[in-house]
């Protein structure tokens, strides 16, 4: 026994202390493979290591490290770094840099249509100089023209685009070859081919190929073909080396959940995992409705690009008008303070320190005015520039010609209403998606029963000394020295037959799937009550805002013409008594001439806004400023694939039922009738439409043309509609004439200016289209006129029943 406090010992062998080195050298080894493969790394420095650095190490020997891990970078880009439209801007117009530019004069169909062809990003008036703008602060999800493009070829889960959902069915083809060595000691003491405790050696090598077909009703059909070699040292055996293979014909159907060409359509091929629930939204319906949400959301973009580049053409028009107007003013304000200041200089009548006070305060108050106007104009040219996709200067500034509209337009509520409810593309992307709740709820009520497939097979087999050659193998008779050729004489064969069934008890994932699309399906149905309430709030909004504007756009003319009228008063009792009636109160007068102008103007501007905003509710803007959304041509390859398939299908047997197959039909044309919305009977003014024929768009040769509502037609006399007059402000003139106007035929009522006016004119009229039949004909029509434009364009005039 060891005494205590001694150290014991253990006694080593020599056999143990040669595997002890061994242990200790592959610990070793492995801890040197550990540190070579972990990779780069960066040290955790702390407060304490800190202090340890030395200083005295030279700069030279620290040129290779940095003193921070982290640094700004920019990005080495082989694209183009700067648009040239951006880059070769001039310096933008403001009130320090004034200088004469040539003048671009611009129609509102030329302003859309170079923003539409400028922008394929789409960009939005009211996010400028928003932190939110998508433009800048997430440029990848800013609506653009190539959305459509990028959901068509889009592969992740849930955002798959049709081609990726046909992918499903593609044939798959895998082959893998594959050769290996083993070399391992007998440890039997039966004769197992080798004695024991020496080596059993084999070679082997594998080659598999196969092709997989996904098929339309969920099944699955497959052919496979194999070969394995091995060679060994046992000695009893029939031959050293031997090749076996075998052809293999596979198919599985599912019979009951994932069964159906409905649910392959929807969901896509169900998981081979016969306990897996798959998602409802794969298949290549869903894709292609998801493709119609796309453009829906393009549309929506374009819809409200068109809208801003109105309202910007519009506000630039009244800048225009208000800088000229303010300029003519400050110029009659600078000539009365010379006025006044020679008679100070003079020592005359009206020439006191009073009068020169006033005279400069009111020339400073216009001179400011004219800035504010100046800085406008500039302010509003250069927005509408940034939604024309052009460059804050290029040398030209834009002028609109283009002259509002003062006819009173009068479109009848219920028809309106009824466009609302078709056409707004917010009512069409939220049908699709009830549509497509509606189809993968099918899909999910597929997947509340069990899994159950049928499963079969068939194989031929294969057996060879070598894998070509001769039949003679010099040991049997059969002739088994080629294995191709006993796998085409096709004398062994197998086959397997059955099913497989699976069942969560419960079945809680699946019915958990089908209660949310059920709850989804029941919560975009009312979203869309919701969505159509909504729109009917926002055209009755648009009515009264459109009857506002026009009343408005009557008072401040007719104020405006009471205030010249006052001026000319003015100027003749100047003119009769100069001592009583001064410069400065005319001036002041022709001040208030010009406000009451401005008001004017800014009321027309607001007037046509208005119609803007009522064809923007209705869903008809796009028709408006004949703006008509198409795909783009096919490329090529694209015709040639397409006639290669057409050419295959008439080739076909001509009476094969499935030559004419078609799934069940979801989607409508646009021109459908079917597609009305049924309203309920309003009193006697609802109307219904005439139906006249007209041609089809393909006969037609469509070119761009001004839309009815900017430049309303000469109308021949008729019977002026029942209104309400506009309340009579003191001292009118007795028939003044209009200030700007088409030439149309207009009421007047006691003394008092009133607008031309357009009954009943329908805001869903458009060159060119064909006009859809109305879901309310069953009422008496009244009678209907038309009137033809310049360019031959008939648009018949509705009157309502009184």
């Amino acid at each position: 026994m060891p005494r205590m406090g001694s150290s014991i010992r253990p006694v080593l062998t020599r056999r143990s202390h040669g595997a002890l080195l061994w242990l200790r050298t592959l610990c070793a080894a492995m801890v040197a493979i550990s540190v070579t493969l972990s990779g780069c790394h960066m040290p955790l420095w702390n407060h304490r290591r800190t202090a340890c650095v030395p200083q005295q190490i030279n700069d030279v020997e620290m040129r290779e490290y940095r003193e921070y891990a982290t640094e700004i970078d920019f990005p080495d880009l082989d694209c183009e770094l700067t648009a040239p439209s951006s880059a070769l801007a001039m310096e933008p117009r403001r009130l320090r840099n004034l200088h004469k530019d040539d003048l671009w004069d611009m129609t509102l169909q030329e302003a859309i249509k170079t923003s539409l062809a400028n922008c394929r990003i789409l960009r939005s008036s009211g996010q400028f100089l928003s932190p939110g703008n998508p433009i800048l602060a997430n440029p990848q999800f800013a609506p653009s023209s190539y959305d459509i493009a990028i959901q068509e070829t889009g592969i992740l889960f849930g955002s798959r685009g049709v081609e990726a959902a046909l992918a499903e069915f593609d044939t798959q083809f895998t082959t893998t070859m594959t050769w290996g060595r083993d070399e391992q000691i007998q440890n039997n003491l039966f004769n197992v081919g080798v004695l024991p405790g020496q080596t059993l050696k084999e070679n082997t090598a594998a080659f598999n190929s196969s092709l997989q077909k996904q098929l339309a009703t969920g099944g699955i059909v497959s052919l496979s073909h194999n070969w394995n070699y091995e060679w060994d040292n046992v000695t009893n055996q029939l031959f050293p080396s031997v090749y076996t293979g075998r052809v293999q014909a596979q198919f599985r159907q599912p019979l009951l959940a994932g069964a159906g060409v409905e649910y392959t359509r929807i969901a896509g091929p169900i998981s081979q995992n016969i306990e897996g629930v798959s998602g409802v939204q794969q298949g290549v319906v869903i894709a292609r409705i998801n493709n119609d949400i796309s453009i829906a959301d393009f549309e929506l973009g374009v819809i409200n690009v068109v809208a801003d580049i109105e309202r910007l053409y519009w506000q630039l028009y009244l800048a225009y008008q208000q800088f000229d107007a303010e300029s003519s003013l400050k110029i009659e304000a600078l000539e009365n303070w010379r006025s006044v200041d020679a008679r100070v200089k003079a020592q005359a009548t009206g020439g006191s320190a009073v009068d020169e006070s006033e005279a400069t305060e009111l020339l400073l108050q216009i001179d400011a005015r004219v800035m504010q106007a100046q800085n406008n104009l500039y302010d509003m040219e250069a927005q509408l520039r940034r939604m024309m996709g052009l460059p804050p200067n290029d040398g030209r500034i834009i002028r609109p010609i283009d002259q509002p509209v003062m006819a009173e337009l009068l479109p009848d509520w219920s028809l309106t209403l009824n466009d609302a409810l078709e056409r707004r593309v917010e009512l069409r992307k939220q049908k699709w998606n009830i549509k497509k709740f509606e189809l993968q709820m099918k899909a999910a009520e597929n997947l509340i029963r069990p899994r159950l497939d049928f499963v079969s097979s068939y194989n031929i087999n294969g057996f060879g000394d070598d894998l070509m050659g001769g039949a003679a193998d010099g040991r049997t008779a059969r002739g088994l020295g080629s294995g191709f050729r006993t796998l085409a004489d096709g004398d062994e064969t197998g086959w397997g037959l059955g099913f497989e069934f699976s069942l969560p008890l419960g079945l809680r994932a699946a019915r958990a799937q089908l209660r949310n699309q059920h709850v989804q399906l029941v919560k975009a149905r009312d979203a869309l009550f919701a969505q159509e309430i909504e729109i009917s709030h926002e055209l009755a909004d648009s009515f009264r805002k459109l009857d506002l504007a026009y009343q408005s756009m009557q008072i401040s003319i007719n104020r405006k013409l009471n205030n010249e009228k006052a001026l000319q008063a003015l100027e003749a009792q100047r003119q009769a008594t100069p001592d009583r009636v001064s410069q400065d109160m005319i001036l002041r007068a022709r001040d208030r001439a010009v406000q009451s102008q401005t008001a004017f103007l800014q009321a027309l501007v607001q007037y046509n806004i208005a119609i803007m905003e009522t064809h923007y509710r209705s869903g008809t803007l796009l028709d408006l400023d004949n703006v008509y959304l198409a795909e783009g041509p096919w490329c090529h390859g694209a015709r040639y694939d397409a006639a290669e398939k057409a050419a295959a299908r008439a080739r076909t047997i001509p009476t094969a039922t499935m030559l004419h197959t078609e799934p069940e039909v979801f989607a409508f044309p646009e021109d459908d009738s079917s597609l009305g919305v049924p309203l309920p009977e309003i009193g006697p003014a609802m109307q219904g439409w005439p139906i006249e024929p007209t041609e089809p768009l393909e006969s037609l040769d469509i070119e761009p043309m001004t839309p009815p509502l900017l430049t309303p037609p000469a109308l021949a006399p008729t019977p002026a509609p029942i209104e309400t007059p506009a309340p009579e402000p003191p001292a009118a003139p007795a028939t003044p004439e209009p200030y700007l106007g088409p030439a149309v035929d207009h009421q007047q009522d006691s003394g008092n200016f009133s607008l031309p006016s357009i009954s009943k004119l329908p805001l869903q009229t458009f060159p060119g289209a064909v006009k859809r039949e109305s879901v309310i004909n069953s009422l008496p029509h009244p009678e209907s006129t038309t009137t033809t434009d310049d360019d031959g364009f008939k648009a018949p005039i509705r009157r309502t029943v009184q």
